[in-house]
C-alpha cells in the first residue's frame, strides 16, 4: 500500500550543500565509504543533493525495513542503478521491477530450492579440495584472484553442469572489464555515448561479448542434449510462469550472466576477506579448526555438518559484517511517502550503505574488530531487523543468499582443517567500493600445511 505523506511530514536535515549544482557529489565519489560513516550519526534520515538530484541517506535500521519491506513496492531501484546494471545484465531479475519482476521471481525460485542447493554442497567441497592440493607449503599467493577462480569452478558446474576452468582467465578479465564500465556509468550520470570507441568502452564490448559467447553456447549445448539436468540451467529452461511464459533466449542469456557474475564475484570476495581475517587472528583460526576437528574429524565436510559448526557460522557472519560484499544499496521514491515523519517526494533517491551500519556501536560494541564470537547466543535475533543486511532484505532479499552462504561455510571447512593461513605484514587490503566490494591490490596470504593430529 502506498504510504500517503501527513500535513505533519517534514524534509529532512539537510548536510551542508557542496558545490552548486554537483552538491556533495564529488566527496563521494572521493570516499563513498567514508561518506557514508561520516553522516551516520547526523540522524535517521538526512538529505543532501548529487548532481541536481535529491538523495535521502537513511541511517537506521527502521527507515531501511520501510524501504525494503514495508512500502517496498513504492521503491524500485534507481536510474543510476539501472543504468549501470542494464548495461551488464540486461532486464534479469535483478534488474526489474514490479509484476515483470514479481513473474520472474516465481520462474527462478525453484532453481534455488533447499534440495538442489543441498545436492550441489559436494561441488564446493569438491572445488576446495582441488584447490588445497595445488597449493606450495610455504607460499605466498594472493587469496583474491585464487578465490574467484575457485567460485567460478563452483557457479559454472552449479550453474551450468559445466567445466569452464579452462575459460576462467578470459572470462576473469571479461569480467573485471564489464564490472569496471558498470561502476563508470554508476559514479558518471554524465558520459560519453556507448558508441563513442574510447578504450574504457571497446574493453567493455569485448568483455560482454566474451562473457555472451560462454553463456549462449552452454545454452546452446543444452538445448541440442535434451533433458532438464541437475542445475540451475536446466531448472531454467523449464521454468514456467503461471500463464505458461517461457525464458526466451534472451532473458535466459540475461539470467545466467545475473546469476554468474554476482554468485561469483561476491561469493570469491567474502571467501579472500573472511581468510585474511583469520590469518591476521591466529586464535580465531585455531578456534576454528577445532570445531572442525571436533565435528568432521578429519573427513570432508557436507551440507548436513553446517548446523554443528556454529562458530563456523559465526566466523562468516563476522567477515560479512566488516566487508559486506554489497556494501550499500539504493532506491527511488516512484509516489510521494513518508517514514517516520519524514516527507519523501516522488523521484527522491533513498540511500544506505552495509558498511556504515555494521560499524554502529550501539549494535556491535568495538565495531572494528574481528570479533566472531559477538555473532554468539542470538545476537542477530538481538539486534533490530535491518542493523545487520549483508544481503539486503525483504521480498527483493538476494537470491543467492543461501547458497553463497553455504559454499563460504564449506569451502572454509574444507580448506582450514588442511592449511593454516597466515598473512602478509602490513596494513590491511584497501577495499574499493565499486558495485559490489572488492580488494583493490589484492590480499597476500601464505599457506601451510597442517598435519592430521593437529
Amino acid at each position: 500500500m502506498h504510504a500517503a505523506p501527513s500535513d505533519s511530514a517534514v524534509l529532512p536535515p539537510r548536510l551542508p550543500a557542496g558545490l552548486p549544482w554537483v552538491g556533495q557529489g564529488l566527496e563521494y565519489r572521493k570516499d563513498p565509504l567514508g561518506f557514508f560513516l561520516r553522516y551516520a550519526d547526523r540522524g535517521a534520515v538526512v538529505r543532501t543533493r548529487f548532481v541536481g538530484t535529491d538523495i535521502y541517506l537513511l541511517n537506521t535500521s527502521e527507515a531501511i525495513e520501510h524501504v525494503l519491506v514495508k512500502n517496498f513496492r513504492n521503491y524500485p531501484k534507481d536510474a543510476f542503478q539501472k543504468r549501470a546494471l542494464e548495461a551488464v545484465v540486461g532486464h534479469g531479475l535483478f534488474t526489474s521491477h514490479g509484476d515483470f519482476w514479481m513473474r520472474r521471481r516465481r520462474m527462478m525460485q525453484p532453481a534455488f530450492h533447499k534440495n538442489l542447493l543441498t545436492a550441489h554442497g559436494s561441488v564446493a567441497v569438491k572445488a576446495a579440495s582441488t584447490w588445497m592440493a595445488s597449493r606450495r607449503e610455504g607460499a605466498s599467493f594472493d587469496a583474491y584472484p585464487e578465490m574467484m577462480a575457485l567460485t567460478l569452478d563452483v557457479v559454472a558446474e552449479t550453474l551450468f553442469g559445466a567445466n569452464l576452468s579452462a575459460q576462467a582467465r578470459e572470462l576473469g578479465r571479461a569480467m573485471e572489464a564489464v564490472m569496471l564500465h558498470a561502476q563508470h556509468l554508476f559514479d558518471t550520470p554524465i558520459s560519453l555515448p556507448a558508441w563513442v570507441p574510447t578504450l574504457g568502452q571497446r574493453r567493455f564490448r569485448a568483455g560482454l561479448r566474451a562473457l555472451h559467447a560462454v553463456v549462449d553456447d552452454v545454452v546452446e549445448r543444452r538445448r541440442r542434449q535434451g533433458g532438464p539436468g541437475e542445475d540451475l540451467l536446466g531448472l531454467m529452461l523449464e521454468a514456467q510462469a503461471e500463464d505458461g511464459e517461457h525464458l526466451t533466449d534472451a532473458q535466459l542469456r540475461d539470467e545466467c550472466l545475473t546469476l554468474m557474475i554476482a554468485g561469483h564475484e561476491t561469493t570469491a570476495t567474502a571467501l579472500a576477506l573472511s581468510l585474511y581475517l583469520l590469518a591476521r587472528h591466529p586464535d580465531a583460526q585455531a578456534a576454528l579448526r577445532r570445531e572442525l576437528a571436533t565435528v568432521l574429524g578429519g573427513r570432508e565436510p557436507t551440507v548436513a555438518d553446517l548446523p554443528s559448526l556454529p562458530y563456523c557460522e559465526q566466523v562468516v557472519k563476522e567477515s560479512l559484517r566488516l566487508y559486506p560484499p554489497a556494501w550499500g544499496m539504493s532506491r527511488v521514491a516512484e509516489q510521494d511517502d513518508r517514514m517516520d515523519g519524514v516527507l519523501v517526494p516522488a523521484g527522491t533517491v533513498v540511500a544506505w550503505s552495509q558498511w556504515a551500519l555494521h560499524r554502529d556501536a550501539s549494535h556491535f560494541p568495538e565495531p572494528e574488530a574481528f570479533r566472531p564470537e559477538r555473532w554468539a547466543d542470538g545476537l542477530e535475533r538481538r539486534i533490530p531487523r535491518f542493523a545487520y543486511c549483508p544481503f539486503g532484505g525483504g521480498p527483493r532479499l538476494c537470491i543467492g543468499a543461501g547458497s553463497a552462504l553455504m559454499v563460504i561455510r564449506l569451502v572454509l571447512a574444507t580448506v582450514l582443517q588442511r592449511i593454516h593461513f597466515e598473512a602478509e605484514p602490513g596494513p590491511a587490503p584497501e577495499v574499493l567500493p565499486a558495485i559490489t566490494l572488492r580488494p583493490k591490490n589484492g590480499i597476500p596470504l601464505v599457506a601451510r600445511r597442517v598435519s592430521r593430529q593437529e
